[in-house]
């Protein structure tokens, strides 16, 4: 099996894998709650809202409040909510599953999080590829409609820097495949080493010829000499 053949259906089973854990007992097709934090405060908005939010500006109470506290200027909030940011489909799968790609995402999934603030790497990683499978682009908007859970949490006071990760991983990208293939060539041929070493079957060895010993010649006592008398 070719290396890059390998590499893709690999991402692709740990994607299909991600979606499917989170999809479980859920609709799978976007956070259907989304919450804003800031601190302690916690504000419960509707994905339209923040669409209707990022589009025309239109700002509800909840989103006032949650403005309002957080002290983030509305029309730069409502840039970065609906930013849309470049990325290919194709080589994003192998990107993020790789070890930098986990990483980075792992430090986007702190700010884009989970109730209980578990896996919530596994979960963005999901929603990104889903989000870009659309049209090869992503935005936060695209992120909470594919999000594969029915709620999801979003620090508010992190949203710049979380935009910033994303387009970072899109500036990454190529850097990012090359390491991730680079990383997949070398575990592949440990690998393959690793079962060359297994399969090599020892040489017989003959043994050395036994060693008679040889058996000591019985001497015959000497007879005592008779005197004559």
């Amino acid at each position: 099996m070719k290396l890059a053949k390998f590499v893709s259906i690999a991402s692709i089973a740990a994607l299909a894998a991600s979606v499917s854990i989170f999809s479980t007992g859920s609709r799978a097709q976007g956070a259907e709650k989304i919450v804003l934090t800031f601190g302690p405060l916690r504000q419960a908005v509707n994905i339209e809202d923040l669409e209707n939010f990022s589009k025309n500006g239109d700002t509800t109470p909840t989103l006032k409040q949650i403005i309002r506290f957080s002290k983030q200027d509305p029309q730069l909030l409502r840039g970065l909510i609906g930013l849309e940011i470049g990325l290919k489909p194709a080589n994003l799968a192998r990107v993020v599953y790789s070890t930098p790609g986990e990483k980075l995402t792992d430090e986007i999934g702190q700010a884009i999080r989970t109730q209980r603030r578990t896996e919530n790497g596994k979960a963005l990683r999901a929603a990104v590829i889903l989000a870009a499978g659309d049209d090869g682009k992503v935005s936060l908007l695209e992120i909470l409609r594919k999000y594969p859970l029915p709620e999801v949490y979003v620090d508010v006071a992190s949203i710049g820097a979380t935009v910033a990760k994303v387009q970072s991983l899109a500036g990454s990208l190529q850097t990012m495949l090359q390491d991730a293939t680079r990383s997949n060539s070398t575990t592949e041929t440990t690998r393959t080493e690793t079962t060359i070493e297994r399969r090599t079957t020892p040489q017989p060895v003959t043994p050395p010829p036994s060693r008679v010993m040889p058996v000591p010649s019985r001497t015959p006592a000497p007879q005592p000499v008779r005197g004559l008398y």
